[in-house]
This record gives structure tokens, sequence and C-alpha cells, in this order.
């Protein structure tokens, strides 16, 4: 994993915990298991509900990179692979949950350093912990903040103002360290993070900071590939676990449809007739039914050509 750059230090050290728990708790081992074995782990603790669907989700995902390596080259050291028959787990995508304005306008303003920095980075950016880790003052200009996220994959993000303020004067090197000046980790940021905004009574974590910005930018800028870019996904479909949709917007769009000025005394009487209702070359009837549109439209232009068949030598 670490040769590769598929992931963090920090997913790096719980995929080998992971692996070892595997391995005392397999009947065989890891060396002697079967896929119904690894099946009947991942199971048993979904079913006592210790384990989230995401947790099942990451699990499987250590399990089948393992025996993928352990089952490949030229000197494999299995001969065959057992996690091929296992089923991928449905992880659902829960509801986001976006910092409050108050809260993050706290965090980017009102925490000691280098948290408030660390803040910015997530609320303003929209950085990982461990990319906060591992941000450097070469990294950052005026203009534009490059970052090596997950997968080796490098982004783009324009730098806000705030940052730079913050960032401008540093000397080169990792703008987020240890107290003792040693490098962060992801754990380090995760947890430092954590503790110091509850230390300022701000009950959060940083995701939340990293979900405000996506829903932000979302919200406002209403482009989901552009959320997606920024956000550093894979695909689109992570990016809408970030990003909310507000109540309000679900009310305008449900306000775009027609008919709105025929609800009579209803909850939208009196609030005026409906943008569409008296728009130019915009029929808001109802559809006719399949046979009668179609009587309509066959009548006074005779009947319909039979299509010319093409009939090979």
């Amino acid at each position: 994993m670490r040769a590769g750059a598929f992931a963090p230090d920090t997913t790096v050290r719980h995929a080998d915990k992971l692996l070892h728990r595997l391995h005392r708790e397999l009947p065989e081992g890891l060396h002697g298991s079967t896929g119904d074995e690894l099946a009947a782990w991942l199971a048993a603790g979904q079913a006592t509900r210790r384990w989230s669907e995401q947790t099942v989700s990451t699990y499987y995902k250590h399990i089948v990179r393992f025996y993928r390596w352990a089952s490949g080259g030229h000197d494999p050291w299995l001969s065959f692979d057992p996690s091929v028959e296992l089923r991928r787990p449905i992880a659902h995508n829960g509801l986001p949950r976006p910092a409050g304005y108050d809260l993050v306008r706290a965090a980017i303003f009102d925490l000691p350093e280098p948290w408030r920095l660390t803040c910015r980075f997530v609320a303003l950016a929209g950085l990982r912990p461990h990319e906060v880790a591992r941000i450097r003052r070469e990294d950052v200009t005026r203009d534009v903040i490059t970052i090596k996220g997950k997968g080796g994959r490098t982004r783009a993000i324009p730098t806000h103002p705030l940052i730079w303020q913050s960032v401008w004067s540093r000397p080169p090197g990792l703008l987020v360290c240890r107290p003792d000046g040693g490098p962060a980790d992801a754990e380090y940021i995760s947890k430092g993070g954590a503790y110091r905004l509850r230390r300022a009574g701000l009950a959060s974590t940083l995701y939340p900071l990293r979900h405000f910005f996506g829903t932000v930018i979302q919200e406002r800028y209403r482009d989901l590939r552009v959320t997606q870019e920024l956000m550093g996904h894979a695909s689109p479909i992570t990016t809408g676990g970030y990003t909310q949709v507000t109540s309000e917007r679900m009310r305008e769009a449900v306000a775009m449809l027609p008919f709105s000025d025929d609800a009579g005394t209803g909850a939208g009487a009196g609030a005026g007739p409906h943008p569409w209702s008296s728009a130019p070359g915009v029929d808001v009837r109802p559809p006719l039914p399949r046979s009668e549109a179609s009587g309509r439209a066959g009548a006074g232009r005779g009947q319909r050509r039979r299509p010319h068949r093409r009939v090979r030598p």
C-alpha cells in the first residue's frame, strides 16, 4: 500500500491492525482461510451491529486488497484467492453534516495556531486531515494550492484570501507540525483538531468543516463537476455524500412546477400567478391520453406513410 501510494499512513496502520486481528480469529489464519469463513467473519460483525455499513465496506476492501497481493505476482504467497467470491457489501452514504456558519467562523478566527490554519485548510480548501499533514509552504501560492490527495491524484485549489494571509510569510517546509516541530500525520491532525474544537466550546470535528466546504460550493455555484474536482473525489457519487441539498432549494424546485396557481384556497393561495402560467409558448395543460393524442395528431394530415424497408441482395 505504501509503495503504490494507495492510502495515507493512517489507513495503512488500520489495514495492518485488521489483518493481524483476522489472522488470529480465523480457524486456520489468513493463509488457510476459505471464502465462506471470510464471509461469515464479515457477516458476524454486521449482524451484531458492532460495525457500521461503512466499517464493513472498509474491512472488505482491506481483505480483497491483501489477497490479491498474496495470490498475484511471479512468486505468489498463496496459490488461490479466497476473497474472489466475496460479495461487495453495500454502504449507503449517510446524510451530510456540514458545520454551521457561526461554528466555521469561530474555528477559522478564534482557535490558536496551528489549529486555526488547519481549520482554514479544511473549511476553505476542503483538505482532508492527511492532506493538511503533508501541505508545505512551497505548495501554496497567492493563486493556487497544489494538493497530492488519495491514490496519488493531484489537484489544484484556488487559494482563499484567509489561507494566503496565514501562510504568505511562512518559511519553506511543512505548515502544520507537532509541538516539538516533528511532522504530523492524519491521526494527529484529526484527533488534535477535534480536541481543540471541543476546548473552544465548538461541538464538532474537522470533517463537518470539510462538509461545509463542499455544501457551500455546490449550493452557490451549482455545478457538481466543479464540486467534485475541488473535493478531490474520483466519482460524483462520493461528492453527493458531502453536499447538502437544503430545504430552501427543494422548496424553490417544487415551486417551479406548473399548476401552482390552480391550488385554490390551499397553502399556495394568494401567492400570485406562477411564472410559467403566463410565459409565452408554454403549455401547462395536462397531457392527453395516448389514443386521443395520436388521433388529434393524425387528423387532417392523411395516413402516415409506411417506412421504406431495405432488402439486401
